[in-house]
């Protein structure tokens, strides 16, 4: 928690150090347990630039993904049956894994529309999700992780 809350800081001191015509849409992180996954939506219209921040805080690595709406719907039709590892995505930016450093998109010009940032933590992409074995326990691992959105 203490760890999050430092990164929650860090991250905002550092995105109100950004150029004054930057815009943050949206700062949150997510916990996210095994097999589950998480997205929020953003808009661009054809006059803003995005550029997507994502750190992982801590538990285990996850990828995210900048998608399409269009896409998230196919991922969703796809993934209905909880079946990750066989679920196709095709991605505008892919983050795998998500490293503990800030890492970011970077400003990208995307066309008029509705977008999505996805972070999953199930057996689709390269980093999949482990449970470790505590005798008669098993802990089963999540991911905890911050993402950021900003606009210019």
């Amino acid at each position: 928690m203490l760890k999050r809350l430092i990164l929650l800081s860090l991250l905002s001191t550092t995105l109100l150090g950004c150029d004054s015509n930057d815009d943050v849409k949206e700062l949150d992180s997510v916990l996210i347990k095994k097999n589950e996954y998480f997205s929020t939506q953003f808009n661009v219209d054809g006059n803003q630039q995005v550029n997507v921040k994502v750190s992982l805080l801590n538990n285990v690595p996850s990828e995210a993904f900048i998608i399409t709406e269009a896409e998230y719907k196919n991922w969703e039709d796809e993934t209905q049956t909880n079946d990750f590892a066989s679920a196709t995505l095709i991605s505008i930016v892919k983050f795998s894994p998500v490293p503990d450093n800030l890492t970011e998109s970077g400003w990208i010009k995307l066309e008029s529309g509705d977008y999505r940032i996805l972070i999953e933590n199930t057996d689709f992409g390269s980093v999949r999700p482990q449970s470790v074995d505590g005798g008669s326990i098993s802990v089963t691992n999540s991911t905890n992780v911050m993402y950021s959105i900003l606009y210019k």
